[in-house]
C-alpha cells in the first residue's frame, strides 16, 4: 500500500505541475498533449524527484497514521502550492485556471472519502465547506481591511486550502504565513531594499506556511 500510494502520488503530482508549467511556458505554441507526453532530461529530474519527496512524505504521513486519501490530497496540495509561489513572486497573480485544477484534484478525492466512509459523509461535507468558506471570509476581510494589500488571488487561493486542509489547519497556515511574510518583509525594510509601503506578494509564504504546518503534522 505505501508503494501504491507513494507512486501514484508521484504522478499525479508531476501532471499537476507539469499542468501549471504548460500555462506558464507554452500555452501558445503548442498543444498540452504534445508539451505533456515528451520527456526530457529537465521533466525526467522533476519526475524523479516527485517519486522521491512522495515517497518521503508518505512515509513521514504514515508516522501521524494519515489514510491514504488524506496522504495523497495532502501530496498534491504541497505540489500544486510549488508552482503558484513562484508564480506569484515573478508575477503577484495567481491564475483562477490552476485553482481549477486543485478544486478537480480535491473533488475526485472528495468522492473517493465519501464513497468509502459513507458514515461519516456529514462531517466529511462539513469539513469541506467550513473549511473553504471560513477561511475565505477571515481572508476577504483582510482584503478589504488591507484596503486591497492582500490580493483577491490570496483569499481564493485560501478557500481552496480550507477546503483541503480544513479550517484549523488552515487557520495554523495562515498564522505561519503572516509571520513568514512580517519577517521577511522586516528584513528587507531593515536592508533598505524595501520600504512599509512596498507590496509583497504573498502567494511563496503561503505555500511555505502549508508545508511549515503539514510536516511538523499539525
Amino acid at each position: 500500500m505505501f508503494i501504491c500510494v507513494a507512486a501514484g502520488a508521484g504522478i499525479l503530482c508531476y501532471l499537476l505541475m507539469a499542468m501549471c508549467w504548460y500555462d506558464m511556458e507554452a500555452e501558445k505554441s503548442c498543444g498540452r498533449g504534445k508539451y505533456l507526453i515528451p520527456m526530457n532530461r529537465q521533466r525526467g529530474i522533476t519526475l524523479i524527484l516527485c517519486f522521491v519527496l512522495c515517497g518521503g512524505l508518505t512515509w513521514l504521513f504514515s508516522q501521524y497514521h494519515y489514510g491514504p486519501l488524506k496522504t495523497i490530497r495532502y501530496l498534491l496540495l504541497l505540489a500544486f502550492l510549488v508552482p503558484v509561489g513562484l508564480k506569484d513572486a515573478r508575477e503577484k497573480t495567481i491564475p483562477n485556471r490552476w485553482l481549477v485544477y486543485i478544486l478537480v484534484c480535491r473533488g475526485v478525492l472528495f468522492l473517493g472519502e465519501l464513497l468509502s466512509f459513507p458514515d461519516l459523509r456529514v462531517e466529511n461535507i462539513r469539513f469541506v465547506l467550513y473549511g473553504g468558506l471560513l477561511s475565505a471570509i477571515i481572508f476577504f476581510a483582510a482584503y478589504v481591511l488591507s484596503r486591497h494589500a492582500v490580493g483577491m488571488g490570496d483569499v481564493k487561493l485560501f478557500a481552496v486550502i480550507g477546503m483541503c486542509l480544513g479550517f484549523r489547519v488552515t487557520y495554523l497556515v495562515m498564522l505561519t504565513s503572516l509571520i513568514l511574510s512580517a519577517l521577511y518583509g522586516g528584513c528587507m525594510v531593515l536592508r533598505k531594499k524595501k520600504s512599509l509601503k512596498d507590496e509583497i506578494p504573498f502567494g511563496p509564504f503561503i505555500a511555505a506556511g502549508t508545508w511549515i504546518v503539514l510536516l511538523i503534522g499539525a
